[in-house]
C-alpha cells in the first residue's frame, strides 16, 4: 500500500508541475503554428474524412476534439499558468474576453454566434483575437497540453500528424519484433492485425485518440523488454490508469488497460506455470490496479479544482458520468442494442477476420481430436483471453450514450476482440496440437 500512495502523490504532483511548465511561456509563441493549424482545419471540417483501404470505405477521424486541443492550447495565460492549464479554457484571450461559462454537464458548448457545435470555427476566430465567449472544459486533466504546447512551438498540425504518425509506426515495428522474439510469430501477426483493424497506423491524423493507443504500445514494450524484472505487476498497471487518465479525453481508455494486459498474460502463461485460479486472482488485481489508478487520478483532478478555484466540480462530472451512460437514453436511437451495433459496424472486416482465424483454430482442434479421441480439450489458458474479448460490449452497456454519439472512435475498444479471441482459442491449439502430436508419433 505505501508504494501505491508514494506512487501516486509522485505522479499527482509530476502531473501539475508539467501542466505549469509547458504552460509558462506566452501564446504568442505559438500563434503561427495554430493559425496555420486553424486554416488547414478550416479547409477540412470539423470532421475529416479519409479512405482506409483495409476497411474499403470512408472512415471520419475527429477534426473537432482536435481543434478543442489546440483551442485550449492556445487559450492559455501565461501569467496564471497553473490556473489556466486546471481551468482548461478555450476561446480565451485576455483583455478581449467579456463571458466566461463555468464547465457544466452535457456537451462542450460552442459561442452564441453559431446555431450548432462548431470548434473549428472557434478556433479559428480565437486566434484571429475574436474570443468574446469562453468556456471551461476542467472535468478532465489536458495531459496533451504537455507535448501539443512545445510541438506548436516548432510545428503546425499537418506537420505534428507526420511527426505522431513516424513516432507509432517506430512503436509498433518494435512490439511486433518483441512479440515475436519473446512470445510467438502467430501472437504478432494477431496484434499487428489488430492494430491495422482500427486506424493504429494512421491514428496520428487524430491527435485526439493518439495518447491511448502510444501509451499501450509503448506499455507493452516495457511490459516485455522488462518481464523478468518486474516485481510488482499491479503497481505497474497502477501507473498506466493514471498515465491514462492524464492524458485522455475519455476516448478509448480501456486499451490501455486490454493491450498490455494480453501481451502479459501471454509471457506468464509461456514463463511460467500457473493454474487458472491463480491466473484469474492475478488478472482481478491487475485490473483494479489499473482502474483505481485511473478513478482516482480523476478525482483528484476535481477535489483540486473545487478546493482551490471553487468550481464544484465533482457535482458536474457525477451529472456527467449519468449523462454518458444512461442520458438521454429517450433519444432514438440511443440504447445498449445501438451503442453495440454503431460501434461493431466500423469493425465488420477486421472481425470477419478474427472469425475466420478463430474458425482455422477450431478446424486444428476438431482434426486432432478425431484423429485421438483421448486428447484433452484443455481451455485453462483461454479464459483470460475470453474475458477481455467481451470488456468492449460491457463498456458500451455501461457507457450507451457516450458509445452511441462517439461510435466513429469508441468502435476502437474492439480492438481487445480482435485480438484477444484468435489469441485465446490459439492457447487451446498450443496444448492440443503438441499433445496430439506427440501421440501419433
Amino acid at each position: 500500500m505505501k508504494k501505491y500512495i508514494i506512487t501516486f502523490f509522485g505522479l499527482i504532483s509530476i502531473f501539475i508541475l508539467l501542466l505549469t511548465i509547458v504552460s509558462a511561456f506566452p501564446s504568442s509563441w505559438i500563434k503561427d503554428n495554430v493559425y496555420e493549424s486553424a486554416v488547414l482545419l478550416k479547409y477540412e471540417g470539423n470532421r475529416k474524412w479519409t479512405y482506409v483501404l483495409e476497411k474499403l470505405e470512408q472512415m471520419q477521424f475527429d477534426n473537432y476534439t482536435d481543434a478543442l486541443m489546440i483551442n485550449t492550447a492556445y487559450s492559455i495565460d501565461s501569467k496564471t499558468p497553473t490556473y489556466s492549464a486546471f481551468i482548461a479554457r478555450k476561446n480565451y484571450i485576455p483583455g478581449v474576453t467579456k463571458t466566461i461559462q463555468k464547465d457544466e454537464v452535457g456537451e462542450l458548448k460552442s459561442s452564441s454566434k453559431y446555431s450548432g457545435h462548431d470548434e473549428v470555427g472557434e478556433l479559428f476566430d480565437t486566434v484571429n483575437g475574436k474570443g468574446e465567449e469562453s468556456f471551461e472544459y476542467a472535468r478532465y486533466w489536458h495531459g496533451y497540453l504537455t507535448f501539443l504546447r512545445p510541438l506548436l512551438l516548432v510545428f503546425n498540425l499537418e506537420q505534428i500528424r507526420i511527426f505522431i504518425i513516424l513516432i507509432c509506426l517506430a512503436l509498433a515495428g518494435v512490439l511486433a519484433y518483441l512479440i515475436n522474439k519473446e512470445i510467438n510469430t502467430k501472437s504478432a501477426i494477431i496484434v499487428m492485425l489488430g492494430l491495422l483493424g482500427v486506424e493504429y497506423f494512421i491514428i496520428g491524423l487524430s491527435m485526439q485518440g493518439t495518447p491511448v493507443f502510444l501509451i499501450s504500445v509503448i506499455a507493452s514494450i516495457l511490459i516485455i523488454y522488462n518481464y523478468k524484472k518486474i516485481k510488482h505487476i499491479p503497481l505497474v498497471f497502477f501507473i498506466i490508469g493514471m498515465l491514462t487518465n492524464f492524458f485522455d479525453f475519455l476516448t478509448v481508455p480501456m486499451v490501455t488497460w486490454g493491450l498490455p494486459i494480453i501481451i502479459y498474460f501471454m509471457l506468464l502463461q509461456k514463463n511460467e506455470n500457473k493454474t487458472l485460479k491463480e491466473q484469474f486472482i492475478i488478472f482481478v488485481k491487475i485490473s483494479i490496479a489499473w482502474f483505481l489508478g485511473y478513478i482516482l487520478t480523476w478525482l483528484t483532478k476535481w477535489y483540486l479544482v473545487d478546493i482551490f478555484y471553487g468550481r464544484d466540480l465533482i457535482k458536474v462530472a457525477i451529472g456527467q458520468i449519468f449523462y454518458r451512460s444512461v442520458g438521454q437514453a429517450e433519444v432514438e436511437g440511443v440504447s445498449a442494442l445501438y451503442a453495440i451495433k454503431y460501434n461493431v459496424d466500423y469493425m465488420i472486416i477486421p472481425l470477419f477476420i478474427s472469425l475466420l482465424i478463430i474458425i482455422d483454430k477450431g478446424i486444428n482442434i476438431l482434426c486432432i481430436y478425431h484423429k485421438k479421441h483421448n486428447v484433452e480439450l484443455k481451455i485453462s489458458n483461454s479464459i483470460i483471453y475470453l474475458i477481455i474479448a467481451i470488456t468492449p460490449f460491457i463498456w458500451y452497456i455501461l457507457l450507451t450514450n457516450h458509445s452511441c454519439y462517439h461510435a466513429f472512435f469508441t468502435y476502437r475498444n474492439l480492438l481487445l476482440t480482435i485480438i484477444a479471441l484468435p489469441i485465446g482459442i490459439d492457447k487451446v491449439c498450443d496444448t492440443n496440437i503438441k499433445k496430439g502430436a506427440k501421440e501419433l508419433g
